[in-house]
């Protein structure tokens, strides 16, 4: 055996006993621990806590003595803690907010769904007819109107007015603040308020509260925008709507027949002023009896007296008859038409009348050279 051989054998057994010495003393240790007193044991915790101590003195130091590699890789693990705890913070915080934001959100949602609920109730109870809480509202303000009129009217009594004018005034004042209120209230409910501001029926309304800025209580000018309440009659009644659209749809004709009146009447005073001088003072005078004439309402205060005079008062009252009776036929015959719409529409099943190329609901052609059996596509 040589030497180096002899060398590597006596190492390898040095390890073997220092090993076996090692795994004796831990098992000592074990044993000596089951076996110390309290005290033995207080000690060596003490003990203990003082080598764990003075070994964080130690890793101070070691600081100093770390490589530069060493270093980066510790500040690189340092910097990457911090932003792993800033990231979940900024999460966190994020979160908070989003959280806030869905809250008030909600709450504008709830709070603008209730304000939308109180504008659909008082539109439905303002302006939808077909409803029973709308028939009750708008059937109490007219009755309203027709009572305030009425005691207008009666207040214009001498006695009356004497005994009751002080509470009749206060009773029509309040009616007015009333009337403003609701018209106040319209706007708010109104689906398309500029439409209702400026349209017919909100003019009247606002015709019928402006005396109480800028008129005085009694004047004729209050009771004149309070008796335009009496307008808004054909709000209620649909065979009133009816008539005025008949009207409105012959409004050229209607233009047409007054202009043919004014005429006449010019025409037909001058000469009466020309054939009897003495009985017309001036052609106004013989244009005045001339209207007069013609409307067949005769109030003899003006008569003729030439055979030429009572001539022209004949033609006169026969020109009268026919204007009123075309009058009448032209009107008769748009009512008739709006009322009794036998017509219905082909696409969209409601009623038009005869006289509409196009169906003023959904603007169908109505014509007879439409083909039905075209595809559209």
């Amino acid at each position: 055996m040589d030497e180096a051989t002899r060398k590597a054998l006596e190492a390898m057994q040095k390890e073997a006993d220092a090993e076996q010495a090692a795994a004796n003393s831990g098992a000592l240790t074990e044993a000596s621990e089951e076996a110390e007193t309290p005290m033995q044991r207080m000690q060596r915790e003490a003990l203990e806590e003082q080598a764990a101590a003075d070994a964080g003195t130690v890793s101070e130091p070691a600081l100093e003595t770390e490589t530069p590699m060493q270093r980066m890789q510790r500040e690189a693990l340092e910097e990457q803690a911090a932003a792993d705890g800033g990231s979940t913070a900024a999460m966190s915080m994020q979160a908070m907010q989003d959280a806030a934001l869905a809250e008030q959100s909600t709450a504008d949602q709830s709070a603008a769904a209730s304000v939308l609920n109180i504008r659909d109730t008082l539109n439905r109870y303002l302006f939808d007819m077909n409803t029973t809480g709308g028939k009750v509202v708008n059937y109490g303000i007219l009755v309203l109107i027709i009572a305030t009129v009425f005691i207008s009217m009666f207040n214009t009594v001498p006695n009356i007015h004497a005994q009751w004018g002080d509470d009749i005034f206060i009773f029509q004042m309040g009616v007015l603040y009333v009337f403003l209120f609701e018209y106040v209230l319209r706007i708010y409910a109104a689906k398309e308020r500029k439409k209702y501001v400026f349209g017919f029926y909100g003019m009247i309304d606002f015709l019928t509260v402006l005396p109480l800025a800028f008129g005085s209580p009694g004047s004729a000018i209050m009771r004149l925008f309070r008796l335009l309440r009496i307008m808004k009659l054909a709000q209620y009644f649909p065979v009133l709507t009816t008539l005025l659209r008949s009207v409105s749809d012959a409004v050229n004709m209607i233009l047409a027949v007054l202009a043919t009146i004014t005429a006449v009447s010019i025409f037909a005073g001058n000469l009466a002023y020309m054939l009897e001088p003495e009985t017309f003072g001036n052609a106004f005078i013989g244009a005045w009896w001339s209207l007069v004439t013609m409307s067949t309402v005769g109030y003899g205060d003006l008569v003729p007296h030439s055979s030429a005079g009572m001539l022209l008062g004949g033609v006169l009252i026969l020109v009268g008859i026919c204007v009123v009776a075309m009058m009448t036929a032209v009107i008769a015959v748009r009512v008739g038409r709006m009322v009794n719409m036998t017509n219905v529409c082909l696409a969209c099943d409601k009623p038009v009348s005869s006289e509409h190329n196009y169906c003023p609901h959904c603007g169908q052609d109505q014509s007879d050279e439409i083909d039905l059996f075209t595809d559209d596509e």
